[in-house]
């Protein structure tokens, strides 16, 4: 039944502020500490990963077992796999590796594999929903399709050995097990994938000890995964400055050197803005920021009464904000081109002044005998690159105003000082 009202609360939208669709994703413990982590922000969001963390403390495997919705759909596919006769063979726990890697990158700031958690694959998955659906909910699909392929042709597979987050509560489990081992109790636990052909979802020997051998197996895998997560995270953040330009984000948004690392490419931001200006970067910004949210602000833009996609971040990458701190959550500053606007050819327009919400526009003539016209002057201590100006531009195919991150703003091509 939990499982069930989990699956049906990651339908739902946000509801009077309350943020449903993080809730699913951040109730990951892998997700709640990789986004304390890299953005060293705490949000009350992750209390719920961290609650569910301190539940495996004591009790193995619990929320795959009662809660998790991705691990139901692994262990059905997986109930179906057995009545074909198939087995799950015995391989490495590559799930403790992934979920080291991860949190070692966490602690520079990009934590690299979140996104094969599965809840972050289920929350992005529903995007398939929308009528619209973007390339991020696809792939997150796909994913969550690989994961139920592999639970039919090797049952309890993904659940024993794969998935980052089941591989977290066994890690966050191992004490209480070292400490029964002490006791003199059972000396070797059954190996999991063997129990999974009993139960697929759910390895057993949840009460039994750890033997030293394995201890010492685990302790070394930590270390590893998590320097293997330092030093590719140090290597991509030594690349990053080589992307070919910095996107418009939405309003919250991380560093761009963080953003890539800890967006976790779910969706929910898409899903929750309600003027569909958020969109998934195609590539169009380098390899690194492939999936993740851009603004588009061709047809509309962000609205001065709506936060949204911030309130549905699970991971940090969007820092939640209030309507009350809208207006300096700075998103990037228009540039105008007066050899499109139609003030340089001389006809009259008003619209870009008409429409911002900050009234941060207003008209300065310039004597300058090459313009000689009326010029749009943007004041940036009340813009905050909303792209109302952008959206509204009368003129096509190319608009006359444009906003732009705010360090790819020519200063030439904007009023001089002291009105910029």
């Amino acid at each position: 039944m939990a499982t069930l009202v989990a699956a049906v609360a990651a339908l739902l939208p946000v509801i009077d502020g309350f943020r449903l669709p993080a809730v699913i994703a951040a109730s990951s413990p892998l997700v709640a500490v990789s986004s304390l982590l890299a953005t060293r922000a705490f949000d009350a969001i992750v209390l719920f990963g961290l609650a569910v963390g301190a539940v495996a403390l004591v009790r193995r495997r619990w929320f795959c077992r009662w809660v998790c919705p991705t691990g139901t759909c692994a262990d059905v596919a997986a109930r179906a796999g057995q009545r074909l006769g198939r087995r799950c063979p015995r391989v490495a726990p590559a799930g403790q590796w992934v979920a080291w890697i991860t949190l070692g990158g966490a602690a520079l700031g990009y934590p690299l594999l979140l996104w094969l958690d599965p809840l972050a694959m289920l929350s992005g998955s529903l995007g398939l929903l929308h009528v619209d659906t973007s390339p991020a909910a696809a792939w997150c699909a796909l994913g969550l399709g690989a994961v139920l392929v592999v639970s039919v042709v090797w049952p309890g597979l993904w659940c024993a050995r794969l998935c980052p987050l089941g591989a977290l509560q066994d890690v966050l489990a191992t004490p209480a097990r070292a400490v029964g081992a002490m006791g003199g109790l059972s000396a070797l636990a059954r190996d999991d994938c063997a129990a999974a052909d009993k139960l697929p979802l759910a390895p057993a020997a949840d009460e039994l000890p750890l033997a030293p051998a394995r201890l010492g197996a685990l302790a070394r895998r930590t270390v590893l995964g998590a320097l293997a997560g330092v030093a590719w995270a140090a290597a991509t953040r030594a690349v990053r400055g080589a992307a070919p330009k910095r996107p418009l984000r939405p309003p919250g948004a991380l560093d761009e050197a963080r953003f890539t690392g800890v967006c976790m490419r779910c969706g929910n931001c898409l899903r929750a803005c309600p003027t569909e200006i958020i969109r998934p970067d195609q590539g169009e910004h380098g390899l690194a920021g492939l999936l993740t949210p851009v603004l588009d602000f061709h047809e509309d833009y962000c609205r001065e009464d709506c936060a949204r996609c911030t309130a549905v971040c699970p991971s940090g990458a969007l820092t939640r904000i209030t309507l009350e701190e809208k207006p300096h959550a700075r998103i990037g500053l228009p540039r105008v081109d007066m050899t499109v606007c139609l003030l340089g050819n001389d006809r009259d327009c008003a619209v870009c002044r008409t429409w911002c919400p900050y009234e941060a526009i207003r008209y300065v003539f310039d004597d300058d005998p090459d313009v000689y016209t009326l010029v749009p002057q943007i004041d940036p201590t009340k813009c905050n690159g909303c792209g109302a100006c952008e959206a509204k531009c009368p003129t096509k195919p190319v608009k006359a105003i444009v906003v732009e991150p705010l360090r790819l703003v020519r200063p030439t091509a904007l009023p001089p000082s002291p009105r910029y």
